[in-house]
């Protein structure tokens, strides 16, 4: 049996394990107590309902500080204009490049050598550009075009924390909601007489998870979108700056 197989072996036992322990638990305390599953996970939900709240208002906090540093990261660092394209040093570049008084290899050589420092997203595709002699292949635009896609890539990952926010934050909502509605209704079966103000003050408590969850999907995406389309123009420039500058 492989070493990949084994495991998953492994961790499937383990999971049933559990499963099988966790639910003969339930099984025997309820016996024991002389309560059904439901009155058993009720009475516990409205017990914790204040430090579940506390944990989801926590998550929230986690959620919109990753949200928030996320994007300050890319307009900060990612996406500043300095750190994608200088215009100035990729004329001076391809002027190098053009310069009839030296070799083609003594060119490339020398734009290599100024490249060495360069950190910019353009000087980084460029040095790949030259490295893998892209002037020399059948279609060079193809090739700058695959090393600036996989370069991007790179910039693109940290867009996942937008979508993970958007997915965690109406999650742990709906999950605030749902517990704070189980420890309303459980609170009101225990009642004789309920009054419709108590009944109502407790399903809009229940409430406030979601909207806070949904607002901050909402945002999430918002500028998830913002940056998908600041990225969507600095390709596009790359892209120009290739085609001005070495007539391609």
């Amino acid at each position: 049996m492989s070493r990949s197989a084994h495991q998953k072996g492994t961790a499937r036992g383990v999971f049933l394990v559990a499963l099988v322990a966790s639910g003969s638990a339930l099984l025997g305390l309820s016996f024991l107590r002389g309560e059904s599953l439901v009155e058993l996970l009720a009475r516990v939900i409205t017990r914790f309902v204040v430090p579940v709240n506390a944990l989801i208002m926590f998550g929230f906090a986690v959620i919109i500080s990753l949200v928030a540093g996320v994007f300050l990261h890319y307009y900060l660092f990612e996406l500043k204009d300095q750190l994608v394209y200088d215009s100035e040093r990729a004329s001076a570049l391809a002027r190098l490049l053009r310069a009839p008084d030296r070799s083609a290899q003594e060119r490339v050589a020398e734009t290599r050598r100024q490249l060495e420092d360069d950190q910019t997203l353009f000087g980084i595709v460029l040095r790949r550009f030259l490295a893998e002699n892209g002037f020399a292949a059948d279609r060079p635009g193809k090739v700058w075009q695959a090393i600036q896609d996989e370069e991007f890539d790179r910039v693109k990952r940290n867009l996942m924390y937008f979508s993970l926010a958007s997915v965690l934050a109406p999650a742990l909502g709906f999950l605030g909601t749902a517990v704070g509605m189980v420890a309303a209704f459980y609170e009101i079966s225990q009642r004789d007489t309920v009054t419709p103000a108590a009944l109502a003050t407790s399903i809009q408590i229940a409430l406030i998870t979601t909207v806070i969850g949904l607002v901050v999907k909402t945002i999430s995406m918002m500028l998830k979108t913002m940056v998908i389309h600041s990225i969507g123009r600095r390709e596009d420039q790359l892209i120009g700056a290739y085609q001005r500058l070495f007539g391609r």
